[in-house]
């Protein structure tokens, strides 16, 4: 479809008044974090095995919740099943582990996990049958309309537990499908206005070894498994690396144990995000990341905006799950 600028002109009026939109922000300032997540984009995020790329990118979904009601849809077959998966992103939410034990939530944090998790996340558990990238977006038209509820995000994770399905214009090639394919994921988040994420594994890298310790270096974009493809089709574009404990990294000090670089390669729409390498830090107990300012202060995703439910409506939930011992809970 063809346009003139007269066909775009309220448009035009609204960018000249209020220049780029960002997208919806995940809990730390622009100044702390430049990242910010738009409706109708993409987002592939690339890392080796073990580099927390899924638990990361769990944080920023439960975040969009918390900060914006925001709905998702969760197939990673790698991190488990769906008890494995919502028990993940319970701890992730409280900050407290899901299973009994030293450090573990209350009775009263679990209903109030859960009645979050349960409102705002869908997962399709890991499926016997091959599914293919289209099936999986037909799976989320469908919860849509069978939950009547709005899927703001959808994550694949990872890439390759989906099936491909090349078509004769493909002639057998893998570039000439994943450009295919990853258009069609591009096109889906446009026209069905959603967010989705996809994360994939790098390519091989070979090893490098410093002071004594072997480990592979921090990846670019065009390491990814397949090639420039994803570069070039990628609209946001996320490496992350895990750097290895106790090397100098510098003069000034050495990378810390639970050390994450997250590097933004590619910021598409214009204004969303910022390329760079960003430091973030995993407190383990927590399993929430934190990012330090100046002074070493550790700061964690702002969540202020958490539009709570009455408790009346989590009790009521709670009770058809679980029985509270009488408890009050504390919010």
């Amino acid at each position: 479809m063809y346009k003139r600028l007269e066909n775009v002109k309220t448009e035009l009026d609204h960018f000249r008044t209020n220049g780029v939109e960002r997208g919806k922000d995940i809990g730390w300032s622009w100044e702390q974090l430049p990242l910010t997540i738009k409706l109708k984009c993409t987002t592939f995020i690339g890392a080796a095995p073990a580099s927390g790329k899924t638990e990361w990118w769990f944080e920023i979904l439960i975040n969009l919740s918390c900060l914006h009601g925001w709905n998702h849809v969760v197939y990673s077959p790698e991190t488990g099943d769906s008890k494995d998966i919502f028990s993940e992103l319970c701890h992730k939410y409280i900050g407290k582990k899901y299973v009994n034990g030293e450090n573990s939530m209350t009775e009263s944090e679990r209903a109030k996990a859960e009645y979050f998790i349960n409102e705002h996340f869908i997962v399709i558990d890991p499926i016997d049958e091959d599914l293919i990238v289209t099936e999986f977006y037909k799976i989320v038209d469908n919860i849509e309309n069978d939950l009547n509820i709005t899927i703001h995000t959808t994550t694949i994770d990872p890439w390759n537990e989906l099936t491909e399905q090349f078509e004769p214009n493909d002639l057998g090639r893998e570039d000439k499908y994943l450009s295919r394919i990853l258009g069609y994921a591009r096109k889906n988040a446009r026209k069905k206005n959603r967010h989705n994420c996809i994360i994939t594994h790098v390519r091989d890298q070979q090893p490098v070894t410093k002071d004594g310790v072997t480990y592979y270096p921090a990846p670019s974009a065009r390491d990814l498994a397949g090639g420039q493809v994803w570069f070039r089709k990628g609209l946001l574009m996320i490496t992350l690396w895990r750097p290895p404990a106790g090397i100098a990294e510098n003069e000034s000090g050495y990378f810390a144990e639970n050390e994450l670089h997250v590097r933004i390669a590619k910021s598409k729409p214009k204004g969303v995000s910022k390329n760079g390498t960003y430091k973030m830090f995993l407190n383990i107990e927590k399993y929430q990341y934190y990012i330090k300012d100046y002074s070493n202060k550790e700061i964690y995703a702002d969540r202020k905006n958490h539009n709570q439910k009455s408790v009346n409506e989590l009790k009521s939930f709670s009770e058809s799950y679980h029985t509270l011992n009488n408890q009050n809970l504390p919010f």
